[in-house]
């Protein structure tokens, strides 16, 4: 019965440390929406500035800046595919780890509930016993 306390409390570390593990990951990708947001703003203002612009050299400066943001796009979204995996990953982990926390969790009550039954059982017992010796006496 202790071990399977002890085994109960090992599992919910375990599922502890997998939601913190999961939340990082949940983070890590909204973090990463939230630049590319930022960054699909800005090469969509340099695009409007770009075709209002008559000056040579401001278009010059907007065709750098937008040829320097592009790349940091496709990274950005390549980041995204692999940290939208990563988050599946962890939730398909935490996940499994909730089902055999709750599982060994279940079986510990169960088996707490099952040692109290046989314990009033065994006290009824004797309480019969002592009961039917007292009544013998009389």
């Amino acid at each position: 019965m202790k071990q399977l306390l002890i085994l109960c409390q090992q599992e919910e570390k375990k599922l502890s440390q997998l939601s913190k593990q999961r939340a990082d990951a949940q983070r890590r990708v909204l973090a990463n929406l939230k630049q590319k947001e930022a960054l699909t703003q800005m090469l969509n203002e340099y695009h409007q500035t770009s075709s209002h612009t008559t000056s040579p050299l401001l278009l010059q400066n907007n065709a750098n800046i937008l040829s320097t943001l592009k790349p940091l796009q496709k990274k950005l979204k390549k980041q995204e595919v692999l940290l939208q995996h990563e988050h599946q990953r962890m939730d398909g982990l935490w996940r499994k780890q909730l089902g055999r926390q709750q599982g060994l969790s279940w079986l510990y009550e169960q088996r707490k509930s099952e040692q109290l039954r046989a314990l009033d059982r065994l006290e009824q017992k004797q309480l019969d016993d002592l009961s039917s010796r007292y009544q013998g006496r009389k």
